[in-house]
């Protein structure tokens, strides 16, 4: 298309046309297939074609060529005027060709020129000849030339009498007005600065003695004076100086010049703002009657007091404290002390007893006796009611004698505190949201203190689920060697209802050693718990909690009911959920939970991809599908099988 008027035109733009109806055929054939990319087109003979940017037609596709030699076109542009490129099979027939395309590009070329001309009514130019109206602001080069004849006698540029003109500054942005008054005189509207020795009409200048010609009428009376054709300000009779007050005459000249006087300053008064140094007098007072006025108070420190003294400039003054600081060793007579009981009768005895209310805070030791102590009325007993680890209080027992049988019932507490066979040996139990309670790559978040634990207080955590299989767990070490662990846990739902999974999995994380067990949590507080016994050799376990998968946890539970003995395995299809090719399928079909035996709730991994054996016959791909479960899972490689297909030709 035109490239006018950024450029001028060629052939590149406007194409290269050729006469159809010549006595030479504007056909000719390839002699090699045409490529969809190709640039250069073998053909048996470029005779009679436009040298160059003429236009092809093979097929359906327009082309444009940039060049020709005797058996190929060059620089050739494929799929052009809204074709597409494509392959031609060899020999295909190859025709010259006029197009809509050439018109509009010669239309395009002649719009342009036209718009940057103009119309009559707003041309773009300047005619050559008659009166032309001129708007807009121009930039003419040094040296341009209007109207006609000698510069001495019109000037480089004629102007009309009748109106005003205007020199416009740089920037546009405003101008000097110059108009012709009365008599043909100049008037303007700004100030004109002439160069030094700049003249004006005949070349006759005032003397010395002369100041009633010239160009500048000079009154001398007003402190001007002429001398040597030099134009000066005649001195005063106030000597050079700077001086606080000052006399001048009508003209503003100054006749004198003094310093000011205390006088000269009529009376006034000022507010406290003006007064920015030196001191004002003050009356000092004691209990009313004056001491003096004076300038200065002086603070002295005194025996068993303190001063202390600190510049407020914010707030222009200084702030005293005055405090006690010691107070000597005295003693006071019983004259000195009123409102006290002197007399010992109206004391109470050293040896007294109080309430138990009266006792508000500490810590209160119980003596333990020898022996067998005696139970006695009002005496703190634990005692375990119900055989469990609930004690309650009960004043009618002994605590000493119940604790001496029973004492293993309170060896518990929170990790390494206590020791012993009732250790709890989870980290952080009462702070879900600490790093040490992994959260499978952020599956859930916790809030930490959110809400009111059993107890009622606001000790427990709130966990979010931020995915579909929100996970929780904490893997333990230093266990005993096959030792059995409970693990206890607190839980409610803010409404409804809610499926729960519990597992203690073995710390290899590849089987499980209780569980998945089902809970289901409501909205009031329960509390659940799972027991598993570690095998010979292990001292580590991983307790996890995690959604309740329900095609799951609920299918094996249910089948385990009826047949204890019975084993589950996962059958997945690699070739229809490739994650190369569809990465949806593969994580739809294969949630991240089965992506390890622990937690999937299967007991071995079936995969299977009859695809690349039987269609593809691939047997590469063959080896990583069977490797897939423990190269790219987790699963342990003994738990793993997989199933490929034969080649069948009539699938």
């Amino acid at each position: 298309m035109s490239s006018y008027p950024n450029s001028i035109d060629g052939a590149a733009t406007l194409f290269s046309p050729v006469d159809a109806f010549s006595a030479v055929p504007l056909e000719t054939a390839t002699t090699q297939t045409v490529l969809a990319g190709d640039s250069t087109i073998n053909v048996a003979s470029t005779n009679g074609f436009a040298a160059s940017y003429g236009i092809l037609t093979i097929n359906d596709e327009l082309i444009v060529y940039t060049g020709k030699n005797a058996a190929q076109f060059t620089g050739c542009q494929r799929g052009q005027f809204g074709t597409v490129a494509v392959q031609h099979n060899s020999p295909a027939t190859l025709k010259a060709n006029m197009v809509a395309g050439f018109i509009t590009a010669l239309q395009s070329a002649v719009v342009a020129m036209e718009t940057e001309l103009g119309t009559v009514a707003a041309r773009n130019y300047v005619r050559k000849d008659g009166a032309v109206k001129i708007t807009g602001l121009k930039t003419f080069q040094d040296g341009a030339e209007f109207g006609a004849g000698a510069k001495a006698a019109t000037g480089l540029v004629r102007l009309p009498n009748a109106a005003s003109i205007k020199w416009r500054k740089a920037a546009n942005s405003g101008g000097l007005g110059m108009a012709l008054g009365a008599n043909d005189h100049i008037v303007m509207d700004g100030i004109i600065d002439w160069a030094p020795g700049q003249t004006f009409g005949p070349p006759t200048y005032p003397d010395a003695t002369t100041i009633s010609k010239g160009i500048v009428q000079i009154d001398p009376v007003g402190g001007l004076a002429v001398a040597a054709g030099v134009l000066s300000l005649a001195n005063t009779a106030v000597a050079t100086g700077t001086y606080t007050k000052l006399t001048v005459d009508a003209k503003g000249r100054a006749t004198a010049g003094a310093a000011l006087a205390a006088g000269d300053l009529p009376a006034h008064t000022h507010v406290a703002g003006d007064i920015v140094s030196g001191a004002l007098p003050f009356t000092i007072q004691n209990n009313g009657p004056a001491i003096g006025t004076r300038r200065a108070l002086n603070l002295i420190q005194g025996a068993n007091m303190a001063l202390s003294l600190a510049d407020d400039e914010a707030n222009d003054r200084v702030t005293v404290t005055i405090a006690l600081a010691t107070v000597p060793a005295h003693n006071h007579a019983q004259a000195d002390v009123t409102n006290l009981v002197t007399d010992l009768a109206g004391k109470a005895p050293l040896s007294h007893n109080h309430h138990a209310g009266n006792i508000t805070s500490g810590t209160l030791d119980n003596v333990r006796t020898t022996g067998t102590a005696n139970p006695t009325a009002n005496t703190l007993a634990l005692r375990d009611g119900s055989g469990s680890a609930s004690f309650a209080y009960l004043a009618a027992n002994n605590q000493w004698a119940y604790l001496d049988s029973n004492f293993q019932s309170l060896e518990s507490g929170a990790y390494q505190t206590v020791g012993g066979p009732f250790e709890n040996m989870a980290k952080y139990s009462e702070d879900f949201s600490v790093g040490t309670w992994e959260k499978n790559g952020g599956s859930c978040s916790v809030t930490a203190n959110g809400i009111t634990a059993p107890d009622g207080n606001q000790t427990a955590d709130v966990v979010t689920a931020n995915t579909t299989t929100p996970f929780i767990q904490q893997q333990i070490a230093s266990l005993a060697d096959g030792g059995s662990y409970t693990f206890y846990i607190w839980a409610r739902v803010a409404s409804g209802m809610r499926k729960v999974s519990l597992a203690i999995v073995n710390n290899a994380y590849t089987e499980y050693l209780a569980g998945s067990t089902q809970i289901t949590v409501t909205a009031s507080w329960q509390r659940f718990k799972i027991t598993a016994t570690l095998a010979s050799g292990q001292t580590g376990l991983w307790i996890v909690i995690r959604n309740f998968t329900g095609n799951g946890d609920e299918l094996t539970s249910d089948v385990l009911a009826t047949h204890p003995n019975a084993s589950f395995e996962l059958l997945w299809l690699l070739d229809v959920n490739d994650p190369s090719t569809r990465r949806l399928n593969r994580y739809v079909n294969l949630p991240v939970e089965w992506e390890t035996k622990a937690g999937s709730g299967f007991d071995t991994f079936l995969i299977e991809g009859f695809q690349y054996a039987g269609l593809e016959r691939n047997l590469d791909k063959v080896r990583w599908m069977a490797a897939y479960p423990f190269d790219v899972l987790s699963w342990p490689r003994s738990d793993c099988r997989y199933l490929m297909g034969n080649f069948n030709p009539g699938w």
